[in-house]
């Protein structure tokens, strides 16, 4: 995948974020667990997942970058506030969002 390739990574907390920024083209993204168990890897999928929608405004569609985020068991414990102001904070840093405050408020 060229996201991997090409692409650069960050971490904030236990979810890493690979991402390309793209000429043109709309928001891509894609949301990887891993654990050795399905219902974990999938309890990991959807609190990712979840966890974007708080950012899912229209303004973000139309930004040309392919996103992975990654995580693994430890975000099952996590609380879905941190898991919030983490992936806004990930977006901050590459210039697709702002961050977010202290409350998980955009």
């Amino acid at each position: 995948m060229r996201v991997f390739e090409d692409g650069k990574k960050i971490d904030k907390g236990p979810i890493r974020l690979w991402f390309l920024q793209k000429n043109e083209g709309q928001l891509r993204m894609c949301f990887i667990s891993r654990s050795k168990k399905a219902v974990r890897r999938n309890r990991i999928r959807r609190k990712l997942k979840e966890g974007f929608r708080v950012f899912s405004a229209e303004s973000i569609q139309e930004k040309p970058f392919d996103l992975i985020f990654m995580s693994d068991e430890r975000l099952i414990r996590t609380r879905f506030g941190d898991i919030v102001q983490w992936m806004g904070e990930l977006l901050g840093r590459i210039g697709i969002f702002n961050e977010v405050n202290e409350s998980g408020e955009v």
